[in-house]
């Protein structure tokens, strides 16, 4: 039986990635990957995922939420997701982001043919990871920062082991360890905070957040044991 390999091309790809990661960074990639990506990891991913508490729901149930205008999030009591959802909007200059309809954009790649053998289960769960991801932020309290990002992305595969955050981690794992090795510290820092913040906190990647954003954001980081001061100090 043959080892599975990584295909030379997607290899080229990977390495422009790491020397270039603002250039062309790890959502392309992450297209580019499943037209020969060995067939026992795309298995593998998929039975680690399905396996998860409450993905059998989740999967077969397929939400996916209306884009929530910033105007409806303006009307959000302070201190609630909400309020915080659209602070963390405009003090970044994402509201171009908040309107995007990733279904349509993953439908549009989907008919191209270039992810056929993306299982659609995983192509679902990489959807609703684009709807959330800001709402992440905000609940883990991670900054819009490259340590921020990077901690978010350590957190999203504590809890899904998902390949687009296992491709972020490896290619800047691999910018630092052969091109830039300055960064070592605080991107460690930042993946070790996320990796263990999504271990020991429950899986928060199957709800309807959009349904909470009157909710004040200290209640649903009790309920689900979200506790940003310990992981800060």
């Amino acid at each position: 039986m043959t080892a599975p390999s990584i295909d030379k091309d997607f290899a080229d790809k990977f390495i422009h990635s790491v020397n270039r990661p603002l250039e062309y960074g790890v959502y392309f990639l992450f297209h580019d990957w499943w037209a020969e990506a060995p067939q026992s990891a795309i298995d593998a991913y998929l039975e680690q995922m399905r396996a998860l508490p409450g993905a059998k729901e989740v999967l077969a149930e397929r939400y996916l939420g209306e884009p929530i205008s910033l105007e409806r999030l303006a009307k959000c009591a302070p201190g609630t997701l909400g309020h915080g959802y659209h602070k963390f909007i405009v003090d970044n200059k994402l509201e171009e982001n908040l309107g995007r309809n990733y279904k349509k954009f993953n439908e549009e790649l989907t008919s191209s043919g270039k992810l056929d053998r993306l299982p659609d289960d995983m192509s679902f769960m990489m959807v609703r990871g684009f709807q959330i991801h800001d709402i992440m932020h905000v609940l883990t309290g991670y900054e819009a920062t490259y340590a921020g990002e990077l901690a978010v992305a350590a957190f999203y595969l504590a809890q899904l082991q998902f390949p687009y955050h296992a491709m972020r981690l490896a290619v800047t794992t691999a910018h630092m360890a052969y091109l830039d090795p300055k960064i070592i510290t605080w991107a460690m820092d930042a993946i070790c905070d996320g990796w263990q913040f999504g271990r020991t906190s429950p899986n928060i990647q199957f709800e309807r957040w959009e349904d909470e954003i009157d909710t004040p954001l200290v209640d649903l980081r009790r309920k689900w044991n979200l506790n940003t001061e310990a992981l800060a100090a």
